[in-house]
């Protein structure tokens, strides 16, 4: 007997102690909608009152359910507590808190408030009193029937009654703007083309654009050698004074020697560069390949030349 004793205050000792059992707090709750029916939009009040034992936190919500119809106006207005006198003696002292809502609705129907719970806390004791089951009616201000209602079709954005004549007005005179726009960039164009051009510049140019033609390689050699030397003529003539297209070759170098531009040698190789251009031109001289391109270079070398020459004679004046 004494070792069955000794087995059972074992077994008991080794059982774990047991969580005390959680304590209620009394509370009581009230809910006033003010007013209960409303419009979509219309601001309606909502008083929460709770009474619980005195000396107890109570926390209001502060705000509503995200996936709630209903929104807050502004934020609560939570009122101080007050004790409440007790309506029996030897009742345990309470104590009363008021919160109040202002509340606007945006669905119809019965619409959930969208509060969460309200917490109360007295000592260790803590008590959660939800607020879900409370509501405010969102009436419709359709009429009864609304099958012969027929909108409006949506207005544009900016509403602008216009004359009919304006938009052509307006199409005339853009046409009338991008006209003048167009004659005075063939004004700046063509400016731009008459620019005046330093007579060596356009020479070499001109020598250039002959050369690509490849007359020589097309069996037209007298051509080349024509054009080249008509570039040397406009050269000489815009150059040199006294000197004019239109001389005769003799004239031309008479010419252009009195003006000194070139000396006696360059002279003797322009009079034989001329003669065989005269040649070419009137006695349909043929003119191979190879001596039309040296016939082509020779009149570039006297071009530049002369040009030295005269850029001599241009110092030796400023000094």
């Amino acid at each position: 007997m004494i070792a069955l004793g000794l087995l059972f205050l074992q077994a008991a000792s080794a059982q774990p102690p047991q969580a005390p059992r959680p304590v209620s707090v009394p509370v009581r709750i009230g809910v006033d909608v003010t007013p209960d029916t409303v419009t979509v939009g219309d601001r309606f009040t909502v008083i929460v009152r709770v009474r619980a034992p005195a000396g107890s936190t109570i926390e209001f919500p502060a705000s509503t359910d995200s996936a709630a119809k209903v929104d807050l106006s502004s934020a609560p207005a939570i009122a101080e507590p007050r004790p409440v006198p007790a309506t029996t003696s030897g009742s345990p002292p309470e104590m009363e808190q008021v919160a109040a809502y202002r509340m606007a609705a945006w669905d119809i129907g019965a619409q959930s408030l969208g509060l969460a719970n309200v917490i109360v806390r007295s000592g260790v004791a803590e008590r959660s009193v939800p607020l879900v089951s409370y509501e405010v009616f969102v009436r419709s201000v359709l009429p009864a029937d609304t099958t012969l209602h027929v909108p409006k079709p949506a207005r544009d954005v900016l509403a602008f009654a216009y004359p009919r004549w304006l938009k052509w007005l307006l199409l005339a005179l853009g046409i009338l703007l991008a006209a003048l726009l167009a004659w005075w960039l063939w004004r700046i164009y063509k400016r731009w083309k008459s620019r005046p051009v330093h007579p060596a510049a356009f020479a070499q140019r001109e020598f250039h654009r002959i050369e690509k033609l490849g007359l020589p390689d097309k069996d037209q050699g007298a051509l080349h050698v024509a054009l080249m030397t008509d570039v040397l003529r406009a050269y000489l003539a815009a150059r040199a004074e006294g000197v004019r297209e239109s001389q005769t070759s003799t004239e031309l170098v008479t010419a252009t020697s009195a003006g000194g531009l070139l000396d006696s040698e360059w002279s003797r190789g322009l009079e034989e560069l001329l003669h065989q251009t005269d040649l070419a031109k009137f006695a349909a001289w043929r003119v191979d390949a190879a001596r039309a391109r040296e016939l082509g270079a020779e009149a570039r070398t006297i071009v530049e030349r002369a040009e030295s020459s005269y850029a001599d004679l241009e110092t030796k004046k400023a000094a």
